[in-house]
């Protein structure tokens, strides 16, 4: 039996990606393993301190990371995050194996690529065993559903979380199959529309959180 940590890396705890880490956990102990679920906002909101990571991360082989895509990259509470626990744990973490799980609105799976590669990056410079990670063009839309619930998407999906789990407790590079079965294909033509929409959806949900001005670049002020 080997044990999961699955990190949540989105700010919300019942959004698509505690979907994801809620099917993963449960792939992984349906196969007869442990998997638990550690809240990452929990810790940069200073609800929890990192130092109570260390039992559950020492007595873990596996540690997997599912976040959301900020503007191409990690959000700023995950690189918070992993920055603690190369500072803190760098000991904890040595050796262990470790995976990332990312989603986004947008269908374009290259997307993925720079905030893969910072996973990829961290666990090398811990000392840790990159297994590779899997990109979800379709997160928005889920919107937190879980994957029980989505019918025949939700089963393509969990498909492709087995093929990878399978591979991950095996010690093995997650193959490209389970990518496959994550990958949605859109007509090129259909591009611009759905992208104008989400962007429309995204503008909406700023404004209803009280952002007034979309155009202003506070880092610049």
């Amino acid at each position: 039996m080997k044990r999961l940590v699955i990190f949540n890396g989105s700010p919300r705890k019942n959004g698509t990606s505690y979907s994801f880490s809620h099917t993963i956990k449960k792939l992984a102990e349906d196969s007869g393993n442990a998997a638990e679920i550690v809240h990452i906002i929990d810790y940069f909101d200073g609800k929890k301190d990192i130092d109570s990571l260390i039992h559950i991360i020492s007595k873990s082989d596996i540690l997997g990371l599912v976040t959301p895509l900020y503007v191409d990259t990690l959000p700023y509470p995950v690189i918070w995050f992993l920055e603690k626990l190369s500072c803190d744990l760098r000991t904890e973490l040595n050796g262990k194996d470790f995976f990332a799980v990312s989603q986004c609105g947008l269908p374009d799976v290259t997307l993925f690529k720079p905030l893969l590669g910072s996973c990829r990056i961290f666990a090398e410079s811990v000392s840790m065993n990159w297994l590779g990670g899997l990109g979800y063009g379709g997160g928005a839309i889920i919107n937190g559903e879980l994957m029980e619930n989505l019918g025949s998407k939700g089963r393509k999906i969990t498909s492709g979380f087995k093929i990878a789990l399978e591979d991950i407790l095996n010690e093995k590079m997650i193959s490209s199959r389970a990518q496959d079965l994550l990958t949605i294909r859109i007509p090129k033509i259909l591009l611009w529309p759905i992208s104008a929409f989400l962007n429309y959806k995204s503008k909406s949900m700023a404004r209803k959180s009280g952002v007034k001005d979309l155009s202003s670049k506070v880092y610049l002020e």
